[in-house]
């Protein structure tokens, strides 16, 4: 009986190492995102989408249409001083979608991704509450990976499409 304990306890102490080495493996057929190498050994891709509300409802629709060529910043600051360390600028492409190579670890500091001026004349005006994303950018949090996916942020047009009372009537939104 005794030997029975002792080769179950084997067994129990060899799965708990292999076992969470196997749940890290990947996908087959997929790979993470390259990002940069770091002097501190952490990099990340921080990917998000600019995109135009005709709604002005400050959040995507199907009517919503991505904003190309819009200057995006990813911005770093210490918590306590508010003391920028970080920036890097990008541009969304034809979709409207951006990538930004960051290296360094910021778990004591605060990021986002910011815009501020929209290059579609017809959807100029600054979101309230969707003009930043804040962005986590240290491995020391529980997110694995180097990948961050940032909220959609962008800009809303002037006047109200008539479409959109159709549109959100079909979500449940109705009275606007």
């Amino acid at each position: 009986m005794s030997n029975y304990a002792a080769v179950l306890a084997l067994v129990c102490f060899i799965l708990s190492i292999i076992g969470p080495a196997t749940c890290r493996a990947t996908s087959p057929g997929t790979s993470p995102t390259p990002a940069p190498s770091s002097s501190d050994g952490e990099s990340f891709v921080v990917e998000g989408t600019v995109y135009c509300d005709p709604c002005r409802i400050q959040f995507p629709t199907k009517l919503s249409y991505p904003i190309p060529n819009t200057k995006v910043v990813l911005q770093c600051r210490e918590r306590e001083t508010e003391t920028e360390t970080c920036k890097i600028e990008a541009k969304t492409d034809a979709k409207g979608k951006y990538s930004i190579a960051a290296t360094g670890d910021h778990e004591e500091e605060i990021c986002d991704v910011k815009v501020t001026e929209s290059p579609d004349s017809k959807c100029p005006e600054v979101m309230d509450d969707e003009s930043f994303a804040r962005v986590s950018l240290t491995d020391k949090n529980g997110v694995r990976g180097n990948v961050r996916k940032a909220n959609p942020i962008g800009f809303m047009v002037k006047e109200i499409d008539p479409k959109c009372k159709e549109v959100l009537a079909e979500i449940g939104i109705t009275g606007l």
